[in-house]
């Protein structure tokens, strides 16, 4: 877990609740996996897996056998995009995609005692089930069962609480899974749903009566497209009911004075928003953004006068950019006065379209590239650089923000200062610390 609980597993337990289960929560980092199974001998384990856990849950899956016979199902990241490691997992099913309904049957078999390999979304031993459509109104699940999991965890003490608003997003970037998800329910019902705003009022309302809660994370891919009836009605709820100052992600090219008014009024104290690259080749050709052509400069001038911060990301050293394309980030962020710029390094996450457009021209090995993300953080891999420009693409990363916030002559001599001195602790220890403050001042208000 992360500083937001898994919206996914507050679902699953509420379908499981309203079936008269009893549901239990457990991490492996944090809980005794295996003493808790002696414990509670549970009839069912669910498996949440990201890829980058996915080794250690199936280890830990192994162990449970030999204590206790259950039936097991995984569901998350590694089932939806990687379907093909069902073999070696071990489980009795896997969930692909959206998972709410086809665990409600799948609990349903279980329970009478019969087989769930006809279940849609499923992959058992036997079958491999298409998806079902896409849940449309999703106001007709029941309501997330957030105690589960922060009741249960450092979250209950956390300033900071997440919520979603929606589910899906139009996009189709390269970088992003939404394009192998979009492509597996093609035909199956609106991709981007939102929930009700009473609805999503009320889940917070609960949260915050419960909880401490003084900052609240929208962690959608995209919560609003302009203003409409539902920002409107949402602007007037949140104030009135909810009064506590929140983040959420946009976009450049839809953002304009009338949204930006609407969230200011609701309580919007930052917005998350992406270049990408500062080359528009690299971000439309190469990282598929979609992006209308606007001047980011111009509209980091418009966020600001509404009186909101900014939180913009870059990825650093993608494919077939230049180290200059990565230095101008800099400058880009100094013009528009970026409350706090963030840097990730390229990693080609499996299943995407850059995975492949990397694979075939050998900038990755496929038979040994996981698309880790903890690389997002780490110094540049792919061989299409040099070990110099990596290196000095990473000390952008480490640095990039502070320079940024340097007055003339101290950034140029910082940007000449990157070019030549090797990445270090040192420059490690700014990087953390510069993050610490601006995340928790000016991005979250903590």
């Amino acid at each position: 877990m992360d500083f937001a609980d898994h919206i996914a597993i507050a679902y699953l337990s509420a379908i499981a609740k309203n079936m008269a289960h009893s549901t239990y929560f457990c991490t492996l980092k944090d809980n005794d996996f295996l003493g808790e199974v002696s414990r509670i001998k549970p009839d069912v384990i669910a498996y949440s897996a990201n890829i980058v856990g996915f080794k250690q849950i199936v280890e830990n899956h192994k162990k449970a056998k030999q204590k206790h016979r259950f039936v097991s199902i995984m569901g998350g990241p590694q089932a939806t995009f990687s379907p093909e490691t069902f073999d070696q997992s071990e489980m009795n099913a896997y969930c692909v995609g959206e998972g709410e309904y086809a665990f409600k049957d799948f609990l349903t078999k279980v329970e009478s005692g019969k087989s769930f390999d006809e279940v849609p979304n499923l992959i058992t031993k036997d079958k491999k089930n298409a998806v079902r459509p896409l849940i449309k109104n999703l106001d007709e699940l029941p309501t997330a069962d957030r105690d589960l999991v922060i009741s249960n965890s450092f979250l209950k003490n956390v300033p900071k609480k997440t919520f979603y608003a929606t589910r899906g997003c139009p996009y189709r970037c390269a970088y992003c899974c939404n394009n192998y998800y979009n492509e597996l329910y093609k035909g199956k019902g609106p991709i981007v749903r939102r929930f009700s705003v009473e609805r999503l009022i009320q889940e917070i309302e609960s949260v915050k009566s419960k909880y401490r809660m003084d900052f609240v994370k929208f962690g959608d891919d995209l919560f609003a497209m302009k203003a409409d009836a539902w920002l409107d009605e949402f602007t007037d709820k949140y104030l009135k009911r909810i009064g506590v100052p929140f983040n959420c992600y946009l976009r450049f090219d839809l953002v304009d004075d009338g949204l930006l008014k609407l969230l200011k009024k609701a309580g919007c104290f930052s917005v998350h928003l992406s270049v990408d690259s500062t080359s528009e080749y690299v971000r439309e050709k190469i990282l598929k953004r979609q992006m209308r052509k606007v001047d980011i400069a111009e509209k980091l001038k418009m966020i600001r006068d509404h009186g909101i911060n900014t939180w913009v990301n870059f990825m650093l050293a993608a494919p077939e950019s230049t180290l200059q394309d990565d230095l101008d980030t800099i400058g880009l962020c100094r013009k528009g006065k970026v409350a706090y710029p963030s840097y990730s390094i390229t990693v080609p996450m499996k299943g995407t379209e850059l995975y492949l457009y990397c694979a075939e021209r050998g900038l990755i090995d496929p038979s040994s590239h996981q698309g880790d993300m903890t690389g997002c953080s780490l110094r540049p891999t792919m061989p299409c650089f040099t070990e110099k420009e990596k290196d000095i693409r990473y000390n952008i990363y480490l640095l990039g923000a502070l320079i940024a916030k340097l007055h003339f002559p101290l950034n140029k001599i910082a940007i000449w200062l990157i070019k030549v001195v090797p990445p270090n602790k040192f420059f490690k220890k700014i990087h953390n610390c510069l993050y610490n403050y601006y995340i928790s001042n000016r991005i979250f208000k903590l």
